[in-house]
């Protein structure tokens, strides 16, 4: 892992996860991973390993920019892009939908990609995968327990169970487009999860089980 290897580990690793994403890790060979980076198999060995810690590499990587992402869109401070805490969680699911239904190959997300793939078979696989899940789940959570202390979420929901729902409700919605559901769908499913959170009544300190639509548009990420 010196400094004077010839090529840009960054671009490099790019390059061979996208291999990994479009074929998969059975359908992948090291000779396919040398033609795609123009690398020999010696160069690789000695900077990633073999085929398998390569894999893992990448797909770990992907996983903490997955997750860094989500947090940095769900996060409430002076520089949050919008200042209610569900208008960004809004945000950040519909344009999880918009983003799914854009896609030109539909190949997916990786992270449900590779779990789909080898988390059943693979112990260090499912382990990386789990951990990104929960970190999701997580931001997700946070930004519902945002909108409970900011009065818009009833207190008495269980944050952690819908951060877990609507983790599940954007796995859903990923794995619709790449069927080829269409976007008008994918978008309104979005939007009926985010409708099942329970508002804050103003007046009681209740719920409202019947919230009003989100209708702003949502920007595509």
């Amino acid at each position: 892992m010196g400094r004077n290897r010839g090529f840009d580990e960054t671009t490099v690793l790019d390059v061979v996860r996208d291999r990994f994403w479009t074929t998969g890790f059975d359908g992948t060979s090291t000779y396919d991973l040398m033609d795609a980076t123009g690398l020999g198999k010696g160069s690789i060995y000695k900077a990633f390993g073999n085929k398998h810690a390569l894999y893992v590499r990448v797909f770990s990587d992907y996983c903490q920019g997955l997750v860094a992402q989500a947090r940095e869109e769900l996060r409430e401070g002076p520089n949050a892009a919008l200042t209610s805490p569900m208008a960004r969680l809004e945000r950040y699911v519909v344009s999880l939908a918009d983003a799914f239904a854009a896609e030109s190959p539909r190949r997916g997300c990786f992270l449900s990609k590779v779990t789909a793939d080898r988390a059943g078979e693979d112990d260090m696989v499912a382990g990386t995968a789990r951990r990104a899940f929960e970190d999701l789940a997580g931001a997700l959570a946070s930004a519902i327990r945002d909108a409970q202390d900011a009065g818009e979420v009833a207190e008495h929901v269980d944050a952690t169970a819908l951060g877990y729902l609507l983790l599940s409700v954007v796995r859903g919605i990923d794995n619709m487009a790449k069927a080829g559901v269409d976007g008008t769908t994918l978008r309104q499913t979005a939007r009926s999860a985010l409708e099942l959170i329970p508002r804050a009544d103003a007046r009681t300190g209740g719920a409202d089980i019947s919230p009003s639509r989100p209708t702003t548009d949502m920007p595509r990420r």
